[in-house]
């Protein structure tokens, strides 16, 4: 008789994209952050046993067949909607924050920098509407998160730095920017400049995070 122990067998393909379901699902709950989410979907994929699959996902409840059609069926409703307005000014959101499944976002003759490394979602699709006019929008996103950009730009520009290039999977969730851009700039990247690390770190030293959910 085998002496291997259930943890120790080997994970096979279905059950990494078992637990990266698991994963984007509590991330749409707000169980999770996005940065939070980044982190274990990439240990995920890396997993080779099933006792390893399972610590990423222990303090985790388990996925119903409810709340996967419960998850559907929120997606074709009406999604709820925020605003961001920056008019001649700036707007920042950093930290831990909720983004609304669609934010419409204004930027006139000034600037909206969003930090979502923090962030917590309610959608597997996240839409960003951006009306922008002389002005300029900036996201950092985690490390492997999709950003997909299907805005008009009329005189304007978009800028991509992503330290690797994410491969569109239906287990990640997605940002999705739309709308106008004339005479602005999309500026998205996954790392921050080096005046913000030096200041996270100090931020750190001075007050260390409390967050129980990270690994």
């Amino acid at each position: 008789m085998s002496s291997q122990k259930p943890a120790e067998i080997r994970a096979s393909d279905a059950e990494r994209e078992q637990t990266g379901e698991l994963l984007r699902q509590a991330t749409v709950d707000g169980r999770l952050s996005l940065d939070e989410f980044s982190e274990r979907f990439m240990l995920a994929q890396q997993a080779r046993t099933r006792g390893e699959l399972e610590a990423i996902a222990r303090d985790l409840p388990q996925m119903s067949t409810r709340s996967r059609q419960s998850q559907t069926s929120s997606l074709s409703g009406q999604r709820p909607t925020a605003k961001i307005s920056a008019v001649l000014s700036g707007v920042e959101r950093t930290c831990s924050w909720h983004l609304a499944p669609t934010t419409e976002i204004s930027s006139i003759f000034g600037g909206c920098k969003l930090d979502l490394r923090y962030a917590t979602i309610s959608s597997g699709v996240t839409t960003l509407d951006a009306r922008i006019f002389c002005g300029n929008l900036e996201l950092i996103v985690p490390e492997g998160v999709d950003v997909e950009i299907d805005a008009a730009m009329i005189l304007a520009s978009r800028t991509i730095r992503l330290t690797s290039s994410p491969k569109l999977n239906s287990l990640k969730p997605v940002i999705l920017i739309t709308g106008t851009v004339f005479c602005g700039s999309i500026t998205v990247r996954d790392t921050p400049k080096l005046s913000q690390r030096l200041r996270e770190v100090m931020t750190n030293l001075l007050d260390p995070p409390r967050n129980p959910n990270r690994r």
